[in-house]
């Protein structure tokens, strides 16, 4: 095959994959955040550079052009092996199951109404298998009441753990915080007043375990183990990407 021929079919490769990377964004819908955003615009990007690789000649052999073609394909591998680094500490995070937790804190969520959302449902039902085998842990259900919320996402999910048979006295109720930083610092500043342990157990989507430990850590927790839930494989593309740039923002800014 000339090298023509081999051109063709590895633009045409690079087309239907890339293609498909843009599906697997625009599937996230009806969710809508700074991951799908961002997933759709590489992609669309990615695209257009290969589509219009042979007409853009012209540019890429001016000398902008061969600084703006450098700088963009260094963007992408550095970008590419970076996300791929977080993704490897991402998936660790989750293998850090406890023997047996002291203490569990379960991450806030969206209600819908006065209900957990299914994603937040997930999360506290892995919490509830774990205060299910053990009997004598507590549990500190995290987050605030958001502009389109009835009542505190802590309070929703004390509803529903207590309405599974969790006694109320094991269920500390967080209310106040908008963040998982202050999921975190909120649920230590009322712990350490009740003289609790800070080896705590995160229950919180797969995605998001490795940031939260991370800023856990870094608020001086003592062992932190994990108790993951997983995210519907639709929505994995734009909750990933959301979280790579949540980790980034963290360790750039501290929160």
């Amino acid at each position: 095959m000339s090298a023509n021929g081999n051109h063709k079919k590895l633009k045409m490769v690079l087309i239907v994959v890339e293609c498909m990377g843009l599906l697997a964004f625009l599937c996230t819908f009806p969710v809508f955040n700074s991951g799908n955003i961002a997933g759709i615009a590489v992609m669309d990007v990615l695209l257009l550079m290969t589509i219009f690789w042979n007409k853009l000649k012209g540019f890429r052999e001016s000398k902008a052009g061969k600084v703006i073609t450098a700088a963009v394909f260094i963007f992408l591998i550095l970008g590419f092996a970076f996300a791929g680094f977080l993704s490897v500490n991402m998936v660790r995070a989750c293998l850090a199951k406890p023997e047996k937790p002291n203490m569990v804190v379960v991450l806030g969520c969206q209600l819908w109404g006065e209900d957990p959302s299914p994603m937040l449902k997930k999360r506290l039902d892995k919490a509830y298998d774990l205060l299910v085998k053990y009997p004598d842990v507590p549990v500190v259900v995290t987050g605030g009441q958001g502009d389109d919320e009835v009542i505190s996402e802590g309070e929703g999910m004390k509803r529903y753990l207590m309405k599974r048979g969790i006694s109320e006295d094991r269920i500390i109720v967080e209310d106040k915080s908008t963040s998982t930083y202050e999921n975190i610092k909120n649920a230590f500043e009322i712990t350490d007043r009740m003289g609790l342990s800070r080896d705590i157990t995160i229950a919180t989507s797969e995605y998001h375990v490795y940031r939260a430990s991370l800023m856990a850590k870094q608020q001086g927790a003592g062992e932190v183990t994990s108790a993951p839930s997983f995210t519907d494989i639709n929505l994995i593309p734009a909750f990933w990407v959301r979280e790579w740039l949540g980790i980034s923002h963290f360790l750039v800014f501290g929160y």
